[in-house]
């Protein structure tokens, strides 16, 4: 701990307290706590002996209780320590063996064939992978390269599920709004719109390595498009309920259903076959 003569002597040299407890090593609030015995953030009313107490300056000091915070996450030092704690770690490592991001359950269950149903369902499959994309630290988090990898991962198993989606949507759920409901064709053409945003974005993350600063910029755009989307779709459905009728929308649902049973197996990227 430095003492009251060392930063007084400091000072007097001309120095100000920033640099003062920058040579000491010490914040420059507690630089002035050494020397002049108060606290930098100006606490209570000073009494004329306090005010012209030695070390005392004429401006505010309260700039010096405040100095600019550090964010260590993104220090080089403590990603490389990240990555060498996820490789030594026994428990991280098995986990890591066990891991699979594919959502479990059937895409339609047997009964479920109502449109909006079926394709709420595939929604919350989407959303569920969005998740582990968003809570799997990228490379500007310190992720190691497991972690990259799964993230490449999950982003195959997204471009996966929605290679199938949304020509599904294109076909049954679009032209059916534009029939039903007035301002469909709008909404249509907006939600279309929104689908090529999204599709142009997944294109370029699967091009982009996710050992880069590229991926992560990249894969927050995609959840950002991809939740608007969804929530634009969730408003539809809702007047697509309210008039379309029910044998329309379960046979619509049956034709979707149907289409994703005979798309032809794709292999998976990464995680346990079932």
């Amino acid at each position: 701990m430095p003492s009251r003569s060392q930063v007084q002597r400091l000072l007097a040299d001309g120095l100000d307290y920033e640099e003062a407890g920058h040579r000491l090593g010490v914040p420059a609030g507690q630089a002035f706590l050494i020397a002049t015995g108060l606290p930098a953030d100006g606490g209570g009313t000073l009494t004329t002996a306090e005010q012209h107490r030695s070390g005392m300056p004429q401006e505010s000091t309260q700039h010096l209780a405040n100095p600019p915070a550090g964010n260590p996450t993104g220090k080089d030092e403590t990603r490389r320590w990240l990555r060498r704690r996820a490789v030594t770690d026994r428990q991280m490592r098995q986990s890591a063996e066990q891991w699979d991001a594919r959502p479990k359950g059937d895409r339609a269950p047997g009964g479920v064939h109502e449109l909006t149903s079926v394709l709420t369902r595939d929604h919350d499959r989407v959303t569920a992978l969005l998740k582990q994309l968003k809570a799997l630290p990228g490379v500007t988090e310190g992720g190691s390269e497991t972690q990259l990898a799964r993230r490449g991962s999950v982003v195959a198993l997204i471009a996966e599920a929605l290679e199938s989606h949304e020509p599904a949507e294109q076909r049954h759920l679009w032209p059916a709004v534009r029939e039903a409901l007035d301002g469909g064709d709008r909404l249509a053409d907006q939600a279309l719109e929104q689908e090529r945003e999204g599709t142009g974005t997944l294109a370029a993350l699967r091009g982009t390595s996710p050992d880069s600063e590229e991926f992560d910029d990249l894969a927050e755009r995609l959840e950002s498009q991809l939740r608007r989307h969804v929530a634009f779709e969730d408003a539809v459905f809702v007047r697509l309920r309210e008039n379309l009728p029910q044998e329309d929308r379960e046979r619509l649902g049956a034709e979707v259903v149907e289409a994703w049973q005979s798309a032809p197996t794709v292999p998976r990227p990464h995680g346990r076959q079932e």
